[in-house]
């Protein structure tokens, strides 16, 4: 009996042993392995791996505490990740990395001054003093790693003196490595000096010839330059060099919703929120697209998921209103709009609010929100196009036709801005000038009944019975059960 007991304790211990070894085994192989995919940039991989990690045996560990923080950041839980870098910190507070990412995740908030503080004791702890053969390869790459870091948050902050400092003294220690050129391009991009920022990116492509950020950073100047479809291509190529950069599908997704190819843009879209699960900005802006489309159920239904996360999200809010205006719920409307602070507001947002009070009648309303569009951007053809709706409707021709040769001017693809500007010159019997409008509609749409029906009504205007007939009978050509063009040919004693 005894001989059997003490079997059985000894298998137990023993099974303890192996049991509690291979935990500490599985735990460790998660954060080697974790760390490995940090440094292959397979950030939602890593945040699986490294959670199992640093909630078991390795919650003290410094190399765990700041990767998951690293792998949270940069899938968009800023607070989260804010919280395993503070405890890496705590764990070794003489180590320059935390500290640096820490500066990283505040710059991401818009806190540049608490960003730079933490780049600030970052740098304490770099061998900065040390001549560069006296360094190793980790050291050198943590130096220049640093202080980019630092160079971008003083961009974002405007501070570009400041930046390209910073990025001059990590030019010391390596001045082959490409992130420095990233850095310089990006500094001069923000003065709008796109020829040495094109040459820094070229820079940085002759030392890593497939590198993402260099891609990115052209199809930034092509974007400055509305050269939509070349920025679309550098976006597309940082992808192909990186599968797992998510800007580049945020920027892409962009361009593609501006130029309403929205099935497309819901595709960038929806990759970034993949990528970036615990940020909402890829779901509001496939919310955005949503609505664009038409699909204004589905595009609420995300909107909410967004402000139960984050519910003073100034774009969700807008959008919500947007949505409201739609449905004419103009209470709701305001309610949504009134949650988002003015500075938000963009040219399209006071258009969009300016459309609540023009349905309303209130046309002195709508015409305040309309200027303050253009206040903030006097070149959005699409405020002019909505202001000269308004003040068609508001029976003020001559204001009418004015906006919408403002929008035509800047190059509104929408024929119903010639349209609607013809027919105020009707009104104003201006009416070989309205002809002339309806003729450029048509050259965009050489089927559009409506441009001849009123074509026909500035002839019969102009006493040119044979042109009046010949442009309304074109409209019943294009629609044969066209009741105003039947009426006015009855009227000009036509058979029909």
């Amino acid at each position: 009996m005894f001989t059997n007991k003490l079997y059985n304790v000894l298998f137990f211990a023993l099974f303890a042993f192996l049991v509690f070894g291979s935990n500490i085994t599985y735990s460790q192989d998660n954060l080697s392995t974790g760390i490995s995919a940090v440094k292959n940039g397979d950030y939602l991989r890593a945040v699986d791996l490294l959670k199992i990690a640093v909630s078991k045996d390795e919650k003290d560990s410094y190399e765990g505490n700041l990767y998951y923080g690293i792998a949270l950041f940069k899938t968009g839980s800023l607070t989260d990740a804010e919280k395993y870098l503070k405890t890496a910190v705590k764990i070794d507070d003489e180590r320059a990395e935390a500290y640096a990412i820490l500066g990283e995740v505040y710059s991401e908030q818009k806190k540049y001054s608490d960003a730079a503080s933490y780049f600030v004791k970052s740098k304490k702890f770099l061998p900065l003093n040390k001549k560069v053969d006296d360094l190793d390869k980790e050291e050198i790459s943590l130096i220049v790693d640093v202080l980019s870091s630092e160079a971008d948050n003083f961009i974002l902050e405007g501070k570009v003196d400041k930046a390209i400092a910073s990025l001059t003294q990590a030019k010391i220690f390596d001045s082959k490595n490409p992130l420095i050129y990233i850095g310089l391009g990006d500094a001069y991009l923000y003065r709008g000096a796109f020829e040495p920022a094109l040459t820094n990116y070229n820079q940085a492509l002759t030392y890593k010839s497939s590198y993402a950020p260099a891609f990115f950073g052209l199809g930034k100047i092509s974007f400055k330059k509305k050269k939509y479809n070349d920025a679309i291509e550098y976006y597309t190529k940082a992808i192909d060099a990186d599968k797992n950069y998510a800007d580049a599908y945020f920027e892409r997704g962009l361009i593609l919703y501006l130029s309403d190819q929205f099935s497309a843009a819901l595709e960038s879209f929806k990759k970034y929120a993949e990528l970036r699960p615990g940020s909402t900005r890829g779901n509001t802006y496939y919310a955005k697209t949503l609505y664009a489309m038409g699909k204004l159920d589905e595009a609420e239904e995300l909107l909410d998921k967004v402000l139960s996360v984050e519910p003073k999200s100034s774009e969700a809010n807008k959008y919500k209103a947007y949505i409201y205006i739609e449905k004419k719920d103009y209470d709701k409307a305001l309610e949504y709009f009134n949650a988002v602070p003015k500075e938000d507001f963009n040219a399209e947002d006071y258009t969009k609010y300016a459309k609540i009070y023009v349905d309303q009648k209130d046309f002195l309303k709508a015409y305040e929100y309309f200027n303050k569009a253009i206040e903030l951007d006097s070149t959005n053809e699409i405020t002019y196009f909505e202001y000269g709706k308004a003040q068609f409707g508001d029976q003020k021709y001559e204001e009418s036709a004015e906006k919408f040769e403002k929008s035509i001017q800047l190059g509104i693809r929408n024929l119903a801005a010639y349209v609607y500007k013809g027919i105020s010159l009707y009104y104003l019997e201006k009416y070989n000038e309205a002809i002339a409008e309806f003729d450029k509609s048509l050259l965009l749409d050489e089927k559009f009944a409506y441009s001849y029906l009123w074509k026909g009504n500035c002839y019969a205007a102009l006493g040119k019975r044979s042109e009046a007939v010949e442009a309304y009978r074109k409209v019943l050509e294009i629609d044969p059960g066209n009741q105003d063009a039947i009426d006015q040919l009855t009227k000009l004693g036509e058979k029909i």
